[in-house]
C-alpha cells in the first residue's frame, strides 16, 4: 500500500504502519490511505495495530496545509473527523504503538484507541493546537474532556503542555511504557490478548462504552 503506509492481513491480525520517511503528517493523503486500510481490516473483523516510524509515531495534521487553509486544508480536517469516527466505530479491538513523537491530531488518535504503548525516554506528546494558534476544535475538546484525566485537562487542551511519557501514561494517553525497540512487540502482545477474547461481546461493549463521546462529537464532525 501506498501513501506513506504498509498494511498486513494475516490470521484475524492486521497491522498498518505509518511511515513516510520524515514525521507521518497526516495529510489528506496519508488519512485517506489510512482509512481505505481500517476499512480493509474491519471487513475481516480483525483486531487491528496502528504503529508509527521509529521515532515518530506521528506530527499530527499536515502542518503546511494548516497554515496554507483553503480547501485543501479542509480536506483534511474532513478525512481527520472521519478518521476520528471510523476509530470510534471500529468493531475490534485496536492497539497503538506509538513509537516515538506523537502530537495534536496524533495524540487524539492515541484517546481513541483501545490500548496505548509508549516510548520511554525523551519523546513527547501533545495537543498543541493552542500553541500553534488554532482553537481546539469543539468534538477534539469533547475527546480531550472524556479521554484524559481530569486534572490534567487543562495542562493538555489548554496550556498545550508537552509531555513526556510518564506524564503522558498519567494523563491517559498511554495504557503502558516499554523501552523503544520494545514498543511494538509489547503493542502487538496487548493486541493478541484482546483478540482473544470473545469477539461478540468485545465489540457490542465498546460499542456501549464509545457511544456517549460518539454522540458528543458527531454534531461537530465534517463528514
Amino acid at each position: 500500500m501506498s501513501a506513506g503506509l504498509q498494511f498486513e492481513l494475516s490470521e484475524g491480525l492486521a497491522q498498518i504502519t505509518l511511515d513516510d520517511g520524515k514525521v507521518n503528517a497526516l495529510s489528506e493523503t496519508m488519512l485517506e490511505a489510512l482509512l481505505a486500510a481500517m476499512a480493509e481490516a474491519a471487513a475481516a473483523d480483525a483486531a487491528l495495530l496502528i504503529a508509527g516510524r521509529a521515532v515518530c509515531f506521528s506530527g499530527g495534521y499536515d502542518r503546511k496545509l494548516i497554515d496554507a487553509g483553503g480547501p485543501a486544508c479542509d480536506a483534511m480536517r474532513a478525512a481527520g473527523d472521519r478518521l476520528t469516527l471510523a476509530m470510534l466505530d471500529y468493531p475490534a479491538p485496536l492497539v497503538i504503538a506509538s513509537t516515538g513523537h506523537a502530537m495534536a491530531k496524533a495524540a487524539f488518535m492515541l484517546l481513541l484507541a483501545d490500548y496505548r504503548v509508549g516510548p520511554a525516554g525523551q519523546w513527547r506528546v501533545a495537543l498543541n493546537e493552542v500553541a500553534i494558534g488554532m482553537t481546539m476544535p469543539q468534538a477534539a475538546m469533547a475527546i480531550a474532556r472524556d479521554r484524559l484525566a481530569p486534572q490534567w485537562l487543562s495542562r493538555c487542551a489548554l496550556q498545550a503542555e508537552g509531555l513526556n511519557p510518564e506524564q503522558a501514561q498519567a494523563a491517559g494517553f498511554y495504557d503502558g511504557l516499554q523501552v523503544p525497540d520494545q514498543v511494538l512487540s509489547e503493542a502487538r502482545e496487548q493486541l493478541q490478548r484482546l483478540a482473544a477474547l470473545p469477539r461478540k461481546a468485545y465489540r457490542e461493549t465498546r460499542t456501549l462504552h464509545n457511544a456517549p463521546l460518539r454522540e458528543a462529537v458527531l454534531p461537530w464532525l465534517q463528514l
